[in-house]
């Protein structure tokens, strides 16, 4: 019996209540655009699996603490992709991953955080993609992206400095397949039919400054979702307010198109009764993180909480972290928020606490309800 199913309902399954604190929307700020249920925002977590584990036990895991989401009422679930375990991760196909969720769960969306297009061939994702939506119902929403690690391009025979340029002909060559043009002279299609992915294709916003705004435009006239990971002081990581610029150039051009805006945002939040205690309970996360960086003295020198405040994570009781998200300007038209638990990955028991604790308590603070709860 995996965990998840050992789960008491008071862990895991218990809906938020529909009364309770006086949202913090309304004294510090507005989170969320709307979305068509009449709710703020749609709640969704990302899995990182960056662990110790054995692969088949990370795998077992991501499945358990999917099925727990789905319980307490997350509209979606997203996994990372990587090569040869960069960033330490488990995650080298994503879209296999997520099949395998996809026979446990039953309504959460099931989004990849990003996958590296421009190192797939388009075809190929869209015959895996096409396939992993019938099999889920039609719950996949993918995500793609160009990807950071230069010996991930190398292992695949092709040049970082190509990123851009593969990245738009990879996106419009799916964009093409997924509505159904033909693939060959023969005038075949892809089968299983790929409109409902299209819908639901998501682009990442490129770290580079001189092409972030065009990139997002682009992404808005095709009708595609947008999606931004952490803001932080770190290079290539894009700050809140300049998150707030991006979007709000693309929903001029979504407006302009005639297309519905999807905004997805990624924050790292640690509710925990206790900040003294939350920030005990990641330094070994951050630790971990920053031997990775131990060619930049500027990152693996930082002590733990300098670490922390430049990642700009949010730790600390559920109220606080409600607030700073209130205040984070970038959210004010977020369609999706996106929450992780890093630095590090969080042990199991922690992971499921940390997921009901934002469901529960952070994100109905934010005015977010489970969908039955709406």
């Amino acid at each position: 019996m995996s965990k998840a199913s050992m789960t008491s309902p008071t862990e895991a399954s218990t809906s938020t209540a529909t009364t309770g604190p006086v949202p913090v929307t309304e004294t510090a700020g507005v989170v969320g655009a709307g979305v068509a249920d009449g709710r703020p925002f749609r709640l969704g977590f990302l899995l990182h699996l960056d662990s110790d584990l054995t692969p088949a036990a990370a795998y077992r895991q991501a499945i358990d603490l999917f099925v727990a989401a789905e319980r307490l009422g997350y509209d979606s679930g997203w996994v990372i992709h990587r090569h040869f375990r960069q960033g330490n991760e488990h995650v080298s196909a994503p879209l296999v991953l997520l099949a395998a969720i996809a026979e446990h769960t039953t309504r959460i969306r099931l989004g990849t955080g990003v996958l590296v297009l421009p190192l797939a061939d388009p075809l190929t994702v869209a015959e895996d993609a096409a396939l992993l939506d019938e099999l889920s119902g039609g719950r996949l929403e993918l995500g793609v992206g160009s990807g950071p690690f230069p010996t991930a391009w190398e292992a695949f025979g092709r040049s970082i400095e190509d990123r851009y340029r593969l990245f738009d002909e990879s996106v419009a060559r799916l964009h093409g397949i997924l509505e159904g043009r033909p693939v060959n002279s023969a005038g075949e299609v892809l089968h299983p039919p790929g409109a409902g992915v299209r819908q639901r294709l998501w682009q990442a916003t490129t770290s580079e400054p001189t092409r972030a705004v065009d990139a997002a435009v682009a992404a808005a006239r095709a009708g595609d979702g947008l999606q931004f990971s952490r803001a932080g002081d770190w290079p290539g990581r894009q700050t809140a307010r300049r998150q707030a610029d991006i979007v709000a150039a693309y929903r001029e051009a979504a407006a302009g198109a005639g297309h519905e805006p999807r905004v997805q945002i990624s924050r790292a939040v640690y509710p925990h009764p206790d900040r003294a205690s939350a920030i005990r309970a990641v330094t070994p996360g951050v630790r971990r993180w920053q031997s990775w960086a131990a060619q930049r003295r500027d990152v693996a020198e930082l002590g733990v909480q300098e670490y922390l405040e430049r990642d700009r994570s949010l730790l600390g009781p559920p109220e606080a972290v409600a607030e700073s998200l209130a205040a984070d300007p970038s959210l004010a038209h977020v369609t999706d928020l996106l929450v992780s638990f890093v630095p590090g990955v969080p042990e199991y028991d922690e992971h499921l606490r940390l997921l009901a604790t934002t469901a529960r308590e952070v994100a109905p603070l934010l005015g977010w309800r489970p969908l039955q709860d709406s």
